[in-house]
């Protein structure tokens, strides 16, 4: 349970308050999720002002420029390494998260928050495709979207349970959720408030309850698809792990303009020649 709420506000601020805790503070971090397959755009970005405590860590994720390394073993034994330098706009990113560890690794699970969708839909960077949404009883589609790979709709029925939806709903049904291996990670648009005592509050709360019963529901769970999935933190299968994704929004965007402007291109010259056949030029 975070203490010490008046240290936000004074001086040494964010710091001071994680220190008092004892947590450790970090004004530029590395972010989670990290490895071969980088998190989605997200991971083009940097965080900043990250909190680790036991089994959680939380930070804004900004627009840059950033480096990561896959480390393989060929079937030789020879150790190659690859570096991975990758940049995005600062203004394209911009989220706060709150990462939870989780005991096993599962299937990759998203839940796409009605609540903070913009004027142009989702608030999500790169949405998952549309035929990965799985629907779940009673209201709970009314407050997400559920994404789940293809062939992992029972594992999904398996984790949200109805005591589970409840809690998603009551406690983080403004922000976006995702299950990327052993992480539970809550995200907010334009980040959260790490000054007010009220978002701590939260956090507390959100790993008490949806993190304490995440945890619940998946202690157990396995693969059956891996051969020996059933030890501890066993892996998931490859078509499990990553849902295919939607191109990310200011892609789109530009190539949605590209072709208009081919197209504005393309009939300029058609009526021109219109316009000699009919005499008018």
């Amino acid at each position: 349970m975070a203490t010490g709420f008046d240290l936000l506000t004074a001086e040494g601020g964010l710091p001071a308050f994680a220190h008092a805790n004892g947590w450790a503070y970090r004004a530029v971090g590395d972010l989670p999720a990290l490895g071969p397959d980088l998190w989605e755009r997200v991971s083009n970005g940097t965080a900043h002002d990250q909190v680790t405590g036991p089994d959680w860590q939380t930070g804004h994720l900004r627009g840059g420029t950033r480096t990561a390394e896959s480390v393989r073993t060929t079937k030789s034994g020879i150790r190659v390494t690859t570096r991975v330098r990758s940049g995005s706009p600062v203004s394209s990113i911009d989220v706060g998260y709150l990462a939870i560890r989780l005991p096993r690794f599962l299937p990759n699970l998203l839940l796409d928050a009605g609540r903070n969708d913009g004027l142009i839909g989702s608030s999500l960077v790169r949405p998952p495709k549309e035929d990965q949404r799985l629907s779940l009883e009673g209201d709970f589609d009314r407050h997400f979207r559920l994404y789940v790979p293809t062939g992992y709709e029972r594992d999904a029925l398996y984790v949200f349970t109805p005591d589970l939806m409840a809690l998603l709903i009551d406690e983080t049904g403004d922000l976006d959720v995702e299950v990327r291996d052993d992480l539970l990670i809550v995200m907010r648009p334009g980040g959260f408030a790490w000054t007010e005592p009220a978002t701590w509050e939260r956090f507390d709360r959100i790993r008490a309850v949806v993190g304490a019963k995440f945890h619940d529901r998946t202690d157990l769970y396995v693969d059956e698809r891996v051969p020996g999935a059933e030890a501890p933190a066993g892996p998931v299968a490859p078509a499990g792990r990553r849902l295919r994704r939607r191109m990310d929004r200011a892609t789109a965007i530009g190539i949605g303009f590209g072709i208009g402007g081919v197209l504005v291109a393309i009939g300029s010259v058609v009526g021109v020649a219109i316009g000699h056949q009919l005499g008018y030029y």
